[in-house]
């Protein structure tokens, strides 16, 4: 299995997919400066990603700023960075990302690779956490992001289906060129022989009320019987496809 991050095959028209984790891996370069990617914050009801926080404060002053995923560009899989449509004074200058719990996790940047693979789909329904749910007055954050969803927080979540547990949530994909989140990657270790599995972003029902878990519209069964990504040697718009045809969805357009 290939573990770039190109997770579409030349010659088609699929759009060229990352996983989540991976961008974190990526430096924001402006003309003259460039920065870690330290997190990404993501609508879940609409499946989009909204703001990315970059460190701009050096080796011994960290200090994170959130930058509209609007000014992110495509990521270049060379030289593994992304670039911010606005000078270094301005990403400086952008809102500080307050949140002391940051440095109790480990950053998902320092964590080995796992499998990807490129995918397609849309969102099919989910109430996102309102902001005045989760705001907690001994940490406050940035209200641009407060209510959004964090990848750190949901990496590594147990995934519930209709008939109960299923696996972990190893991964998001997103397409970086329309910022829509377009799979998960669900790791069924300890359930099914520990394979990773492609799931389409439609079939997320959200994140529990107790934020303990991912909650899912699909059975353990129907999981373990999908397409395994191994069997293919290039990823295209018909194994997109046919993904979605499996899971009894439209295909995208």
């Amino acid at each position: 299995m290939n573990n770039d991050t190109d997770l579409a095959a030349e010659g088609t028209e699929t759009s060229v997919l990352f996983t989540m984790t991976d961008m974190l891996r990526f430096r924001a370069t402006t003309k003259d400066a460039s920065f870690p990617l330290t997190e990404l914050f993501f609508d879940p009801e609409q499946g989009l990603l909204r703001y990315v926080a970059l460190d701009v404060g050096g080796w011994f002053d960290r200090r994170e700023v959130i930058v509209s995923a609007k000014l992110i560009g495509v990521p270049d899989l060379t030289s593994r960075e992304v670039p911010v449509e606005i000078t270094p004074e301005a990403c400086k200058q952008a809102p500080e990302w307050t949140n002391p719990d940051a440095l109790m996790v480990v950053p998902i940047a320092m964590m080995p690779p796992i499998m990807i693979g490129p995918y397609g789909g849309r969102f099919a329904g989910q109430t996102r956490r309102k902001a005045d749910e989760t705001a907690d007055p001994q940490h406050p954050g940035n209200l641009k992001v407060d209510g959004f969803a964090r990848l750190n927080d949901w990496v590594g979540l147990p995934v519930h289906g209709k008939d109960g547990e299923v696996g972990t949530l190893v991964d998001l994909v997103i397409e970086p060129d329309c910022h829509l989140l377009s799979h998960l990657i669900i790791d069924t270790g300890g359930f099914f022989a520990a394979r990773k599995l492609v799931v389409p972003y439609d079939l997320l029902l959200g994140l529990a009320a107790d934020s303990n878990h991912v909650d899912m519209n699909l059975t353990a069964q129907l999981l373990h019987d999908s397409p395994p990504l191994e069997q293919f040697d290039r990823i295209n718009r018909t194994w997109l496809d046919s993904l979605r045809a499996y899971y009894q969805l439209t295909p995208r357009l």
